[in-house]
């Protein structure tokens, strides 16, 4: 299902907030609303030592504040147990003592986990909003047992998680409840120094987790269209000076590979060793300004892709999880629209080391191609300035790679695979109104060095796309205005070009798509993308959005964004209504109803659906989701992969999630999701169940099976020319799925951690019931294929093909390949890490994968599970030790 992304927020691990932006700093457009307010008083002596007791003298002449207001259970209603919250700074950091008390400190939750887990547990989170815009936040915060999380919020209620700082805090737990002191450095926050006192937002969040209790010192109502905007005010800053702000962090990377035998292969080697060193810098130009920059970047402590089986025309998107591209991405967060296509990018950070795009066909020989792109280095400004502009750029530098090869003579040689590249965005935007408006703008530039190399002619030689976009808030910044307006250029030899013009994301080569023109002289190709919406964020219990978005049909971002379709006009719109107060059975629920529909740009009604969901919680802390939707019968442009678009029947989609209790020591969910298809037996259904077990404070086990059964009466299988004209096949598939992920998280100490993951995968699938697609967009489905029969379709078991012989001459007219397929694979690793010191690491990193494919098209899950346990493995052990210098 495609909803937009107002439908699809979450809670966040700071309190249901939602997301934040950025905005001028003591801008005085606006009269300040009341708020909460704290003076923090400068040390003159000694600072505080950190061991979470607050028994420091210095603490005792702080100012305490502790009205805290519950946002759950009861809205409005003041917290249940007492909070003292007390802030100290001097020239170096920001001390923030806080004493929680609890009437039963028998009952205070503190679970051991790594740093920035979300678990179980009691937790207190203080934030800064430093730059005092209204719309951006640093949130630190700490559990009983002194684990860590820390996460920045833009966007007055967006949230980057991946973001991570070098501070300190200690914590202790006594007869009155518990206590934490943080000792945050002025070097990791963001602020514009200024004369005489300085203001700053400020917010304290507490949660108790027996009660499910979520507590803030400034109220945050349910409905709040933010949060940053909401913050109390931290008075008494004075004197601050611009910290100098210089980290270096230098490491070295050794590994060693084992790979399964190849005997026949000359290019085999049993065991690979590896050894780098490497650096992560970063510099303060000013307060607000950082230059960030790595060489030879290392990526191997990073978690392994999930497996699947993609029978789409459409590549599959995978999150980011290299720490070098998810710290700070949020300044270069640009969409391509909300509503339908929400969730791609103009900048899509996947594409920096990607595995090379070229893969060379040695005859009789054998080809070892390296398994990503070497980042030769990456250089990053990133900030704010106190008059409101955002900034951020960044230039990355990837390796040519090289493929070895061997050819039947046993001849040895070099070919390249992926070109010397230089990939580049910059992101630049302004706020307004004390961040209820903004404008800005976004430039991102793809540069190969491709040395007319014919081997890589397929290649765009340069990719350039430039984009605007302005929100506005209104109605007490309950409403919001949105829009963008995108250009994308392409550049490349004929070759390149046709290529991108016959790519699944437009098929300019369609044969009835008047408004399409396929040009195999182009050398370039451009393209526009435009967008609006208005949406209710926030105040009572009604939201709602409608949108509008174009894409012209050489609109193209792919060389460093992500895009599934170019040639689209969409339209979307949901409401809904969401009840935020506990009542006799609930504790909060919500319902929605939506409608999206989209056209290509010769006015070819591709998609149309209509649904509803439904989301709830009981009082014991239950929940569960569900909903459904209807797609009305419609024409498909890229069911036969580059021919006529294809008339496809209606199809019903519905889904149902259930959880239990997530405070309880075992705890556990299951989620459904069913497609049946009109006019056929066409189905698609999947069951996830999901347990949670923690037997002790610092070990927690999940378990996550899944099924999976598909059929597909008209799976796409070839094109074929056969009597002078193409045919299409299509075939019935008959697919089953089966895998587990498990995840088994040990803490020696909140510095010291354990984690084991493994992932087995197996899918299977089987073609039968081969048809051509004779009438596409015939009325009846019965009409629209036609069945080959006995006389007309042999299987050759020999080549795996099937040969088709259409006018009953006993000439095959044409043939294509068995596509029935076996895939297995098995994917685990083993991550120790220790943080010796703050900002400074050892990882030790163990990695198994395995994986087979064959013909066999039926699944049998004991059979198959021990035949994927047989199958010789990858090992990989890898160390990598990191040292954080700050001056």
């Amino acid at each position: 299902m495609r909803r937009s992304p107002l439908m699809l927020a979450g809670i966040w691990l700071l309190a249901g907030t939602q997301a934040p932006a950025q905005t001028p700093p003591e801008t005085k457009d606006a009269p300040e609303p009341a708020r909460p307010s704290l003076r923090a008083e400068r040390i003159t002596g000694a600072p505080p030592i950190l061991d979470g007791r607050l028994d420091d003298e210095v603490w005792a002449g702080a100012e305490v504040s502790s009205d805290l207001v519950q946002r759950e259970p009861k809205e409005g209603v003041p917290a249940s147990e007492r909070t003292e919250v007390r802030i100290l700074y001097d020239d170096a950091a920001v001390y923030v003592g806080i004493r929680l008390f609890d009437s039963r400190p028998d009952s205070v939750v503190a679970q051991l986990a790594r740093r920035d887990n979300q678990i179980y547990s009691d937790w207190v989170h203080v934030g800064f909003d430093s730059y005092h815009d209204r719309r951006t936040a640093f949130v630190f915060g700490v559990n009983p047992r002194g684990v860590k999380q820390d996460l920045m919020v833009f966007d007055d209620r967006r949230l980057d998680a991946t973001w991570d700082a070098v501070w300190e805090v200690g914590t202790t737990i006594d007869s009155l409840g518990w206590t934490a002191e943080f000792r945050i450095p002025l070097s990791q926050l963001r602020f514009t120094p200024r004369e005489g006192e300085q203001l700053w937002g400020f917010q304290v969040r507490r949660r108790i987790a027996r009660r499910n209790e979520l507590a803030f010192w400034a109220p945050l109502p349910r409905n709040a269209p933010g949060d940053v905007s909401l913050y109390g005010t931290l008075r008494g800053l004075g004197g601050l000076r611009s910290p100098r702000r210089l980290e270096v962090v230098p490491y070295s990377v050794a590994r060693v590979t084992r790979a399964p035998r190849q005997a026949a292969n000359p290019l085999y080697s049993p065991s690979d060793y590896f050894g780098s060193l490497g650096a992560d810098l970063k510099y303060g130009l000013t307060s607000n300004l950082t230059l960030s920059a790595t060489m030879n970047p290392d990526f191997g402590q990073v978690e392994a892709d999930p497996s699947q089986v993609n029978l789409t025309a459409f590549e599959t998107r995978f999150e980011e999880r290299r720490p070098l591209f998810m710290e700070g991405g949020d300044i270069f967060r640009f969409g391509l629209g909300e509503g339908w296509w929400g969730g791609e990018q103009l900048f899509y950070s996947r594409r920096i080391g990607r595995a090379p795009q070229r893969r060379p066909f040695v005859a009789g020989g054998f080809a070892e191609v390296p398994d990503a792109t070497t980042l030769l280095g990456a250089v990053k400004l990133s900030g704010k300035t106190a008059s409101g502009w955002s900034i951020g750029v960044l230039d990355v530098a990837t390796a040519e790679e090289q493929a070895l090869t061997v050819d039947s003579l046993g001849r040895r040689g070099r070919e390249v695979v992926e070109p010397m590249s230089n990939y580049a965005v910059a992101r630049l935007k302004r706020d307004f109104r004390t961040g209820q408006s903004a404008i800005g703008g976004i430039f991102t530039a793809t540069n190969r060095r491709l040395d007319d190399n014919p081997a890589l002619g397929f290649l765009r030689s340069s990719a350039y796309v430039g984009g605007l976009d302005a929100r506005h808030r209104f109605g007490g910044g309950n409403y919001e205005l949105k829009g963008w307006l995108m250009g994308s250029h392409v550049r490349g030899s004929e070759e390149a070009i046709t290529r991108t013009q016959r790519s699944s994301v437009r098929y300019f080569q369609r044969p009835d798509a008047a408004h399409l023109d396929l040009d195999p002289s182009l050398t370039s190709l451009s393209g526009v993308a435009a967008g609006a919406a208005a949406w209710k964020i926030g105040g009572g219990n009604w939201r709602g959005a409608v949108d509008v978005l174009v894409r012209s049909p050489g609109f193209e971002t792919n060389d460093l964004g992500f895009q599934r379709l170019a040639d689209r006009v969409s339209e979307s719109a949901f409401v809904a209504y969401e009840q935020f107060r506990p009542g006799r059975r609930f504790r909060r629920w919500r319902v929605d109803a939506f409608e999206w529909s989209q056209w290509s740009y010769g006015g070819e009604r591709v998609e149309t659906a209509v649904g509803g969901t439904a989301n709830f919680q009981l009082l014991n802390y239950w929940g569960g989701h569900g909903g459904a939707e209807y797609y009305v019968e419609a024409l498909s442009t890229d069911a036969l992969r580059g021919g006529p678009a294809l008339r496809t029947p209606g199809k019903l989609h519905t889904w149902l999630g259930l959880n239990s209790d997530q405070r309880r020591r075992v705890s556990g969910g299951l989620f459904a999701d069913l497609f049946l298809e009109d006019e056929t037996d066409g189905l698609s259904f999947q069951l996830g169940p999901t347990l949670a077990y923690r037997p002790s404070a610092r070990m927690e086990l999940s378990l996550g099976p899944s099924a999976a059964w598909n059929v597909v009466p008209w799976q796409y299988v070839a094109e074929r020319q056969a009597g002078g004209k193409p045919r299409y096949v299509v075939g019935r598939l008959d697919q089953q799925t089966a895998s587990l992920t498990a995840r088994l998280n040990y803490t020696f100490t909140p510095d010291l951690t354990l984690q084991l993951y493994a992932q087995p995968f197996i899918s299977a699938g089987e073609f039968t019931e081969f048809q051509v697609a004779d009438a596409p967009r015939a009325g009846r489905l019965a009409e629209r294929f036609r069945r080959l029969g006995e006389g007309e379709l042999v299987r050759d078991p020999t080549n795996r093909a099937y040969r088709v012989d259409l006018d009953g001459n006993g000439a095959a007219d044409f043939s294509f390949p068995d596509r029935d397929f076996h895939f297995k694979e098995m994917r685990s690793n083993a991550v120790l890490r220790w943080e010796y010191r703050p900002g400074s690491a050892l990882f030790v990193v163990w990695s198994q994968g395995r994986s087979a494919s064959d013909p066999d098209g039926g699944l049998r899950l004991a059979r198959d599970a021990r035949r994927l346990l047989s199958v010789e493995e990858t090992n990989v052990l890898l160390v990598k030790l990191s040292y954080w210098l700050s001056r």
